[in-house]
């Protein structure tokens, strides 16, 4: 009898020690995985709530350490730490640690480690990416003479997409006005302004009446190797009354069902996302690759459809004063920014008497493309034309150090003495330890 109340206390007693668990923690750490690649490592730390967390090394020996705040652990993930190696991963060990969980990951050699936020998606929960880089990569050393690096520099490629064409006309609106025609004319004003900048090149989907397949218009642009990708079309509404142009980028929703459409292709897939083929990654990395490319296409898709807003409003007047977000097939390629232009609603007689002017759709493609250059000048992409420019057209300051003299000074930075006095106000040549100069570009 004593027996049996002793086991019905034990077992009474482990079901409120659990309880007060679930309680006590906000969120769970379900589940670790690990993938490998090529002086690489990375762990997932997947949790059922999003939690802070830190991440920094220690030596001798050489490890990694991970704080995760207010968790809890699962117990089939205690079980499975052994199973966490790598190349450089030795073994994962954890304790409990001020309401939250603390992760040592003991290495075999020193290598360095930083940690990514990735949002919860229809698959995982929010997880936690710890990337481990280690090993030497030796420096690629290249001479090049400074007259002929501009031309060495890429050009930054918008792909322009007239929405329709051919069989499909789109929509129908007032004055028989076709979308088919009025896309394809704002798209070649649009291409030919882009094509006017120094440093940017504009490609077509369709430059005559055609018709395209949706994914047919997202493979141009990956095969020109597409900066942004900008899909232009016409709306219609059942109400006439209905006007206004908008821009749009990837929904959540629509980022989800694409991940899966991707990922379940990949065994018979070469496609490249940011330039890395997925067909040779397991299910893990190919899923992380394309989530942070994924969010980060979004997030930059927004930003320019922000900037392309703020220029289409001073010609066109706006269904919605911010980008709105949708999963238009057109939107979803995992590694090109994307944008959905409507530039206004044929079914209304003011836009639809609007949109056959070629002044204002002369008008209104201008204002596209200040959006889209503005932006890409202030966030040129690294080795592009544009932003080599950027570079030798900044100034700099120059702290001055015991020993300098002004000519010397000069010298070594390529400027004249009497400019390097006019940029600074100086009206000698005295100068002091700790004084900012600025050294004028060129």
């Amino acid at each position: 009898m004593h027996t049996k109340i002793h086991k019905y206390c034990v077992v009474l007693l482990s079901l409120i020690l659990s309880l007060a668990t679930i309680d006590l923690y906000a969120a769970q750490v379900r589940d670790i995985r690990v993938a490998q690649e090529e002086g690489v490592t990375r762990l997932v730390f997947e949790l059922s709530e999003a939690s802070d967390h830190r991440i920094f090394p220690l030596s001798n020996p050489e490890r990694i350490v991970l704080d995760v705040s207010n968790v809890g652990l699962d117990a089939s993930v205690v079980n499975g730490l052994s199973a966490l190696t790598s190349d450089v991963l030795m073994r994962v060990r954890y304790a409990r640690r001020d309401q939250g969980v603390r992760f040592v990951l003991d290495l075999a050699q020193k290598a360095k480690a930083k940690s990514t936020v990735l949002a919860a998606n229809g698959t995982y929960g929010p997880r936690i990416l710890v990337e481990l880089e280690y090993g030497e990569r030796q420096p690629v050393k290249i001479v090049k003479s400074l007259a002929n690096l501009s031309k060495e520099k890429r050009d930054i490629v918008i792909a322009i997409d007239p929405g329709h064409g051919g069989k499909d006309p789109g929509a129908l609106g007032q004055y028989k006005v076709r979308e088919k025609d009025i896309v394809l004319s704002i798209s070649k004003e649009l291409a030919s302004r882009i094509n006017a900048v120094d440093g940017f090149k504009a490609v077509l989907t369709r430059s005559t009446d055609t018709y395209l397949k949706l994914r047919d218009r997202s493979r141009v642009a990956r095969e020109a190797n597409a900066d942004l990708m900008i899909s232009v079309h016409a709306d219609a509404f059942t109400k006439p009354s209905a006007r206004g142009a908008s821009v749009w980028a990837l929904s959540l929703s629509g980022k989800s069902s694409e991940m899966g459409r991707w990922l379940a292709q990949q065994e018979n897939s070469a496609d490249l996302v940011g330039g890395i083929s997925l067909d040779d990654k397991d299910q893990l990395l190919a899923e992380v690759l394309l989530d942070m490319s994924m969010n980060s296409t979004i997030q930059m898709s927004l930003n320019v459809g922000e900037s392309v807003l703020s220029k289409m409003k001073g010609v066109a007047v706006l269904h919605k004063d911010s980008v709105q977000q949708a999963g238009f097939v057109v939107l979803k390629s995992p590694d090109i920014p994307s944008i959905l232009v409507e530039t206004g609603f044929v079914s209304n007689k003011t836009e639809a008497k609007n949109l056959s002017s070629r002044t204002y759709r002369v008008k209104l493609a201008d204002s596209i493309s200040r959006g889209v250059i503005e932006y890409f000048t202030k966030n040129a992409p690294d080795g592009t034309l544009v932003a080599w420019k950027q570079s030798k057209q900044s100034d700099y300051l120059y702290t001055v150090t015991r020993g300098d003299t002004l000519s010397e000074i000069a010298r070594r930075n390529q400027v004249s003495l009497s400019v390097l006095r006019q940029a600074n106000k100086l009206n000698n040549d005295v100068i002091w330890i700790g004084q900012k100069l600025v050294i004028p570009a060129g």
